[in-house]
């Protein structure tokens, strides 16, 4: 999963921590900079709304509160705390700009809407950015019900196969998957298709949202 920090010249913030992550007072306060770095990042991503925020630094602070303790620093794919919460609070901030962006369309009266223009083409045409929110591997992650019946859907998958979605769902992308598994980045990517594939079919099998 790749992502791009929408400020030119400026690159993702570092979210440098070490060790558990305990959300105390403290900790949560020296991200800051780092929360609100992000919530400018994503109101000035087109379409621009840097209204929101404000209220997009409260969901970044929120997303680090929920999902900083879930870190585990002894995992096997030595995924570190950065690349494990970044993407969080990046699919949060995205998710909570797409809502806003859905909202105001609603309150705005219908003659704001061009002619021959369905409020549906209105939405689809303002919320074209990117979405890493979107990817198959978080979402299968992130839904509960697959993932309680993941161990006996995962014997669909081949040694190879389990061993590159271990990685996906620690969030590495596929060429860092490639490089630890001494793979060529195509035959990942192949694998990556593969998986998608039978357990997008077994879940709608099973009639799971996956």
């Amino acid at each position: 999963m790749t992502l791009k920090c929408q400020s030119i010249g400026v690159k993702c913030p570092s979210y440098d921590h070490q060790g558990f992550f305990k959300a105390d007072n403290d900790t949560v306060k020296s991200f800051f900079p780092d929360l609100s770095h992000c919530a400018t990042c994503m109101s000035q991503t087109p379409p621009k709304r840097p209204d929101l925020e404000e209220d997009l630094f409260q969901v970044a602070a929120l997303t680090l509160i929920d999902k900083g303790p879930k870190f585990n620093p002894v995992h096997e794919s030595g995924a570190s705390f950065r690349s494990f919460i970044r993407v969080r609070i990046c699919g949060a901030l995205m998710d909570a700009k797409k809502r806003k962006i859905k909202q105001n369309l609603r309150e705005v009266p219908t003659s704001y809407v061009p002619v021959n223009e369905t409020w549906e083409t209105a939405a689809g045409s303002i919320l074209q950015f990117p979405d890493p929110q979107a990817d198959f591997e978080d979402r299968l992650a992130e839904d509960l019900s697959f993932a309680s019946a993941l161990p006996d859907i995962l014997n669909i998958l081949t040694p190879g196969e389990q061993k590159v979605f271990t990685y996906l769902r620690e969030d590495w992308q596929n060429h860092e998957i490639a490089s630890v598994l001494n793979l060529s980045k195509g035959r990942v990517s192949q694998l990556v298709k593969q998986i998608i594939k039978k357990l997008t079919t077994a879940g709608q099998r099973l009639g799971l949202n996956a």
